[in-house]
């Protein structure tokens, strides 16, 4: 992953770079990514939906 060596994740940047990395590992993985995400979480931390959808002219399988 992008970002600190220590796994943090402070600023946009970082979070973009650490999200992208994610995305391409689970592509190339064959996961089906493109649907919606619930993230629960633990602790008093808020849960989040997060959605992935495949932009119209990005690259394909087939290019």
């Amino acid at each position: 992953m992008t970002g600190p060596s220590d796994g943090r994740i402070t600023t946009e940047a970082e979070f973009k770079a650490a999200l992208t990395t994610v995305l391409q590992t689970a592509h190339e993985n064959g996961i089906r990514i493109e649907k919606p995400w619930l993230c629960q979480t633990d602790d008093g931390f808020p849960d989040w939906e997060a959605a992935v959808v495949r932009l119209d002219g990005s690259a394909t399988d087939e290019d």
